[in-house]
């Protein structure tokens, strides 16, 4: 007796998903995870930074709240609907005025205004008691800064679990005043050419604020830059930690 596996992915017309489109969805899971270390430190209600995340076929803009959730600036319904999937025998979608308008109508994916997106992430942080009264001034134009911040390469080791992480940016360019060090306001102190605070702004703060248990630390010329952003949750950062990192990679980019 010959047995028929109708269950099997394909065989009722529906081509397989190509692993080309499951493996971005990993590598943004793994990306905004990264992310999540730095928030829990932030606390609760900081939307305080959008990571951006660039795939061979999109980009995503997402806020990144301080309980590592992220949001993304538009969504999409990834799954099909059911009439959008509903057909004749031999495959073919049905026909009629009702039945495709109704398909259109369905089919047609759902994009949420920005405005919208803003006043959620207000009511949110007006929920945890911060208030988000005005963005951070416009910063001077700075083309070959903002060139560099975009073809920086980051890496973040640790974890929440772990109980901190420390994210390494680096770039053959010039990151003054680019990325995390544009959080900082005030409270710099040099270690020889490296610069490092723990006294920051973010967007939604009308003063700046000293955070025991962030760092950041930075060396920047013309020709080569370095960023340190490491979390301490619940304890300090090392100083000496991130000079020595810096100064490893500093080496690197010579």
């Amino acid at each position: 007796m010959t047995m028929h596996h109708d269950d099997r992915p394909g065989d009722d017309g529906t081509p397989m998903a190509p692993m080309a489109l499951v493996r971005p969805q990993r590598s943004r899971i793994k990306r905004v995870a990264g992310v999540v270390g730095l928030a829990a430190v932030l606390g609760s209600g900081a939307y305080f930074t959008t990571l951006s995340v660039t795939t061979d076929n999109e980009a995503e803009r997402r806020e990144v709240t301080a309980l590592g959730t992220p949001h993304s600036a538009s969504t999409v319904d990834p799954r099909p609907s059911a009439s959008g999937s509903a057909g004749t025998s031999d495959g073919t979608p049905e026909t009629g005025k009702t039945g495709g308008a109704m398909q259109a109508a369905k089919a047609e994916p759902s994009f949420e205004e920005p405005a919208e997106r803003v006043r959620k992430a207000r009511e949110a942080a007006a929920k945890d008691g911060v208030e988000i009264t005005r963005p951070l001034p416009a910063r001077t134009e700075n083309p070959a800064g903002e060139a560099a911040a975009r073809a920086a390469e980051e890496v973040t080791v640790g974890s929440a679990k772990e109980g901190g992480t420390m994210r390494i940016v680096t770039v053959r360019g010039d990151l003054s005043g680019q990325r995390e060090i544009g959080w900082v306001a005030g409270g710099v102190k040099k270690h020889g050419e490296v610069e490092c605070s723990q006294r920051f702004r973010l967007y939604n703060e009308q003063e700046p604020k000293t955070r025991p248990n962030l760092l950041v630390c930075w060396r920047t010329s013309a020709e080569r830059s370095v960023i340190v952003v490491d979390t301490k949750i619940g304890g300090r950062p090392a100083v000496a930690k991130s000079l020595a990192v810096i100064e490893r990679e500093w080496r690197k980019l010579g």
